[in-house]
């Protein structure tokens, strides 16, 4: 069993207590009874999928997973900023405070469990000021204290902590657990106030609320006591998540925050992990009226880290060059990405349409940069780009900017991402003593990108990797550096024609764009991305690769629906089961 994660820290006052073992006996979420362990009364312990759409039965030829393992999962900067900010009914800005998240598989969310020294004070220092704001605010104060501090004392003390702490911890807590935290209102020897204070900081920096625990069933008494609070967040003997740990991977997974009182209801409940419940929580869940309250949801959040629309915001394009690019115009371009992902979300769209469209979202701006007549106004709306060569997100300015460097356009940089990020390619990695042993071609010779790029990569062992690379670079050469279209290079017509690995041929961008629409792999790759993103790691292991096949053959025979696909991934046994406790068989 993965041993639980702990803090240490240097102030005892505010000292995160490690996770203590309980059975029974748990205090609800407000206005919910106590919840027993595990899935409840209703859980499902087979393998599962949507009614009609091709669920997972025994047709999957059998595979042998690594071992289940307890799974701890570090809540990143934005979920701690979101999940701080829900607990104590304030928006309070800590991501600024705290270090930045490296990127693991493409995406933030696959946070370390390790916590230095240098982490601890961050926390420590983050928890404080979260705990000082809300309590010197007057409308959060009064829905965190709902008695008198001063006369009621170290009673008061526990009732605030009695309806707090299940939605810190995220489950149902136990009594000792509140009278621990209760506790520090003599251990602070100071006053009530002081008290609380000391107990919610020392809350914020525990490890039951820095990470969501997905426990697995143990008959190892040291282990339970160790990892305990257990029964809430236990998965169940067959192997399905807990219903709170359940709610956990949703919320986060569809709105990087904690769950909402429905989703506690549910899994108090027991009724959670149920294909149709599931299916109705995610069409809630993505509301537009739910997700225009949440900061990073899921169709903001993912595309910003799938598509390059992260990477834009770094995008310097030289003044001097390309003195028409401002930041009205990388904000359009920002905002057209997200929005366009967004709507296909929303209508549960075809995932194809983001390779290849016939509309996107533009303001007078950037419809004035693609060459679209017909556009008036700041504000973005949906237009009809039939006839154009815009449509989808190779023809969007965040790619096209994002892939370019400062002078020029990257036809490797535009390829890579296509076949890494669309089509999820494995593309070795580059030599760089080898690319260095190839110099570019004289400048004085004049040459287009294509035609320098065509000579630097004609023999061996470039070529053999090339011949994928660069027919996608040619197509993508119509548009330059910062998006706009463009008919020469160096003086020189462009040639966007190309040739894909199999003899597919075309001779412009959108006959490129259609190639790469009616490509298998692109369907696979944003199922591989989306649970990759949803589940916070690797699609790494043979029964990864089998359940993302069973998905990617129904998101095709569903018309390639990208609400539908989200609902079928939260209904899998891949999402609904702890890490590593995959029994996959005939």
């Amino acid at each position: 069993m993965k041993s639980c994660p702990t803090l240490s820290l240097t102030v005892a006052a505010v000292l995160a207590p490690l996770l203590v073992g309980c059975t029974e006996g748990y205090i609800g979420l407000p206005g919910q009874p106590g919840a027993g362990p595990g899935s409840g009364p209703s859980g499902v312990a087979g393998n599962i999928g949507p009614a009609g759409t091709g669920g997972f039965g025994g047709s999957m030829v059998a595979c042998t997973a690594p071992a289940a393992i307890s799974n701890f999962h570090r809540l990143n900067t934005k979920q701690y900023q979101e999940s701080v900010s829900q607990v104590m009914g304030l928006a309070i800005p800590l991501r600024p405070d705290l270090p930045p998240d490296s990127s693991v598989y493409g995406f933030d969310n696959s946070a370390d469990t390790t916590i230095t020294a240098a982490l601890t004070q961050r926390y420590l220092d983050a928890a404080r000021k979260a705990v000082t704001t809300a309590l010197a605010s007057t409308d959060a104060r009064a829905k965190l204290v709902t008695c008198n501090l001063t006369t009621g004392g170290a009673a008061c003390v526990k009732t605030v902590l009695t309806a707090w702490l299940p939605k810190v911890f995220r489950r149902p807590v136990l009594p000792a657990e509140v009278d621990k935290y209760a506790a520090y209102t003599t251990t602070c020897n100071s006053s009530a106030e002081a008290g609380l204070s000391c107990a919610m900081q020392a809350a914020l920096m525990s490890p039951k609320f820095l990470f969501r625990g997905e426990m697995l069933p143990t008959t190892d008494t040291a282990a339970a006591m160790a990892c305990g609070d257990a029964n809430p967040l236990v998965s169940t003997n067959q192997g399905i998540l807990s219903q709170y740990a359940l709610a956990s991977r949703l919320s986060y997974f569809l709105w990087n925050s904690p769950p909402d009182d429905a989703l506690y209801a549910l899994a108090a409940a027991g009724n959670l992990n149920k294909p149709d419940v599931l299916a109705q929580q995610v069409d809630r869940m993505l509301a537009a009226n739910t997700i225009s309250a949440k900061a990073f949801s899921f169709p903001q959040d993912f595309p910003s880290q799938w598509l390059p629309v992260t990477a834009l915001s770094t995008a310097m394009p030289s003044a001097t060059l390309f003195p028409k690019f401002d930041e009205p115009l990388r904000q359009a371009m920002t905002d057209e990405s997200r929005m366009f992902f967004a709507d296909i979300v929303a209508n549960n769209g075809s995932a194809l349409d983001l390779v290849r469209s016939d509309y996107t979202f533009l303001n007078a701006r950037l419809a004035q940069h693609y060459g679209i007549a017909g556009v008036t106004g700041t504000q973005m709306r949906r237009v009809d780009t039939k006839g154009t060569v815009r449509g989808g997100i190779p023809t969007q300015g965040t790619f096209l900017t994002a892939t370019s460097s400062t002078e020029n356009t990257s036809l490797i940089l535009r390829a890579k991402f296509v076949l890494t990020g669309l089509l999820c390619v494995d593309l070795p990695k580059a030599d760089q003593a080898l690319i260095d042993s190839v110099p570019p071609p004289d400048p004085g010779l004049g040459l287009t990108n294509r035609e320098s790029l065509e000579r630097r990569t004609a023999g061996e062992p470039c070529h053999t990797c090339h011949v994928q690379i660069n027919p996608i670079g040619f197509g993508l050469e119509t548009f330059d550096p910062i998006g706009a279209t463009r008919t020469l290079d160096r003086g020189k017509p462009i040639d966007p024609s190309g040739e894909l690995p199999g003899g597919a041929k075309f001779t412009n961008t959108s006959e490129l764009l259609d190639l790469l629409r009616q490509d298998d792999r692109f369907a696979s790759c944003v199922t591989k991305k989306m649970m990759t993103y949803a589940l916070g790691r690797g699609m790494v292991n043979a029964c990864d690769g089998q359940y993302i096949d069973q998905l990617t053959a129904s998101f095709k025979a569903d018309g390639y629906k990208l609400r539908n696909q989200i609902v079928r991934i939260v209904q899998s046994d891949l999402f609904r089961r702890p890490r590593g406790r995959m029994e996959v068989g005939p």
